[in-house]
């Protein structure tokens, strides 16, 4: 499968992504959507170890790891965005 890749911006600098490869990684289907809070337990889990996620067991890789915390990082940013413009209304 040849993911759709996507360039984004984080702190003013651009960097390309490619969507649905956490999604792939943790065998859920495209039209899920994370939540901020399972995805913050799966952040807590170190490289090497095993973890369950939807009563499948997985070993979190180096790839997976960054994978996760660059999800939860653009979460917590759209999150703030969204309390931003909520503010100024």
């Amino acid at each position: 499968m040849t993911y759709e890749k996507e360039e984004i911006e984080l702190d003013g600098e651009k960097i390309t992504i490619k969507k649905g490869a956490l999604k792939k990684q943790l065998k859920v289907g495209t039209d899920y959507t994370f939540k901020i809070r399972e995805l913050k337990k799966i952040q807590k889990v170190d490289k090497g170890e095993t973890f369950d996620f939807h009563d499948k067991s997985f070993k979190m890789t180096p790839l997976m790891k960054s994978r996760v915390n660059l999800a939860v990082t653009l979460m917590g940013k759209s999150k703030k965005k969204k309390d931003s413009e909520v503010a100024k209304n």
